[in-house]
């Protein structure tokens, strides 16, 4: 266990060095609970200048709970195009319900009650009741995590696990804020103390046993890359006198309840005619290009056609104004931009 005179050095100079150097994101300017909770749900797995962008957008659309418990699917997920990662969005919404239904329409300060909402793991409720309400809650993130192995040099585990979060209790339980010290930590390991860390410049120099024995570089263990599945997506373009066919991707699975171009599934590659009889496309299909899309546990090889077809009933059809609302994923944005470049 660290001593105590460790703990306190750690804490003050965290809390010092964040209210210094903390960037300035919109969710710290504009601070209050739901907002918080938002900016967690949407920085999940996505980076942070992105959500910068996004966040002002959603809370002016969605600046309640309940204004988003009360809205369609496709409203939030038309606004989280281009964070990836889609069902957060549907995660957020229906934590919206269970915020208004069961919460009175506040976000819950407990971490008991945190976890109660969907999507919302032990981070997450740390995060929340730490951040958004000063509670003495840990966090572990996978930056904190990174900081924690380096200050004790401890190897052997690249996620987080009960040894991190048991630093992390120690380190809260004696910091002046959870807020400012929770914060600090995770900002302290995205940008000084990160993959390529800048110990020159780091307040935590000689509390650091990493940095005594010259390991920083090897802490935490890297985890084995595993090979990436690959997949092959043949996308559509279907047109009928300036307007383009869409369907609705299925409720679970990869993009689900986003909008695509007609499109095949496969995990092996397929010709041509292959295509036009499991979409039922009568008419001939013109090769336009195609592109890599790469996921964090597939890649995805996507071949473009089109055709000029009838109206097809099966299908939703949009005109191209039209298709800057419909929630689409980024790999459908490139479906279109290949389109447009043939």
């Amino acid at each position: 266990m660290a001593t105590q005179s460790k703990k306190k050095l750690i804490v003050h100079e965290i809390e010092s060095w964040f209210s210094e150097n903390a960037r300035a994101f919109p969710w710290r300017t504009d601070d209050f609970p739901w907002g918080r909770l938002v900016s967690e749900f949407m920085s999940q797995q996505t980076q942070i200048d992105r959500v910068a962008l996004k966040w002002p957008l959603i809370l002016e659309r969605f600046p309640t709970p309940k204004s988003l418990a009360q809205s369609n699917e496709q409203n939030i997920l038309s606004l989280w195009q281009g964070l990836g990662y889609y069902r957060r969005a549907k995660f957020l919404k229906k934590t919206a319900e269970i915020i208004t239904e069961d919460f009175a329409g506040e976000v819950p300060s407990d971490v008991d009650d945190l976890l109660k909402l969907s999507g919302v793991g032990k981070y997450t409720a740390g995060a929340i009741s730490s951040i958004a309400f000063d509670k003495r809650e840990a966090i572990v993130d996978a930056n904190v995590h990174r900081v924690l192995c380096r200050l004790w040099n401890h190897a052997g585990e690249w996620a987080p696990s009960s040894w991190t979060w048991g630093k992390a209790e120690q380190l809260v339980s004696v910091c002046s804020s959870p807020k400012v010290f929770n914060e600090g930590l995770m900002e302290f390991g995205a940008t000084v103390c990160s993959k390529s860390p800048k110990c020159e410049t780091c307040p935590l120099q000689g509390q650091c046993d990493a940095f005594a024995k010259n390991t920083q570089s090897m802490l935490p263990t890297v985890k084995k890359k595993t090979k990436k599945k690959k997949v092959f997506h043949y996308a559509v373009v279907l047109e009928h006198q300036g307007e383009f066919a869409f369907e609705q991707r299925g409720d679970t699975g990869l993009w689900s309840g986003m909008w695509q171009v007609p499109t095949v599934d496969s995990d092996v590659e397929l010709d041509v005619n292959e295509i036009s009889k499991q979409l039922n496309v009568r008419g001939k299909l013109k090769m336009l290009g195609s592109f890599e899309h790469m996921l964090s546990h597939r890649a995805i090889s996507f071949t473009v056609f089109s055709c000029k077809v009838g109206k097809d009933s099966r299908f939703n059809w949009f005109s191209a104004e039209a298709l800057e609302e419909l929630p689409l994923a980024t790999a459908q944005r490139k479906v279109l931009a290949v389109h447009c470049a043939a």
